[in-house]
């Protein structure tokens, strides 16, 4: 298992290493592949405020110092706009990095520093159910399946559901050994 794993603010170094990894299939994963995108609004989001305190906001992911790839969170709602506020996480990883162990810590960590540092009862992820990687994953933290959402992504030229996971401020522990 690889060393010691970091979130920190991402830097236009990484969005680089981003850019230039995940701008295809092979790179991007044929789960996360939407086609070639824009990424200038990454880059001003960037200079305006360091991709954090938004509705979208990224941290980088390192291993040992070494930039692994990237956590994401965007708001979602199942409600009223002051009421319903809950986090969508999603993850990137750089292909050397895919298969060892990475994903599930730095999600991990993600959801505990979101319920460290955020309000929100409630943190969710939506994964294909073909991506037995991510499901594994999210079941390892404590995330619970809710449901499939159908036909809910456009992608490689056809409509594919999405399973919805979540979990629960209090059905996850924020003390306690770190992993």
């Amino acid at each position: 298992m690889p060393g010691t794993l970091a979130l920190r603010p991402v830097t236009e170094a990484d969005l680089d290493v981003f850019d230039a990894a995940f701008q295809s299939e092979s790179g991007a994963t044929p789960h996360q592949w939407f086609g070639f995108t824009p990424t200038a609004g990454l880059r001003e989001a960037l200079r305006a405020r360091g991709l954090l305190a938004g509705a979208d906001n990224m941290l980088a992911v390192t291993v040992d110092g070494e930039l692994a790839g990237r956590v994401e969170w965007l708001e979602r709602r199942w409600g009223r706009r002051d009421t319903s506020l809950c986090w969508e996480i999603a993850i990137g990883l750089l292909p050397d990095w895919r298969g060892r162990g990475v994903g599930t810590r730095a999600q991990r960590e993600l959801v505990r520093y979101l319920f460290t540092h955020t309000r929100v009862e409630r943190v969710q992820a939506t994964t294909d159910p073909e991506n037995r990687a991510e499901i594994r994953c999210l079941e390892k933290i404590g995330f619970s399946l809710e449901g499939v959402v159908r036909r809910a992504q456009w992608r490689g030229g056809r409509w594919h559901d999405q399973l919805l996971y979540s979990i629960l401020r209090d059905e996850f522990p924020l003390t306690g050994r770190p992993h």
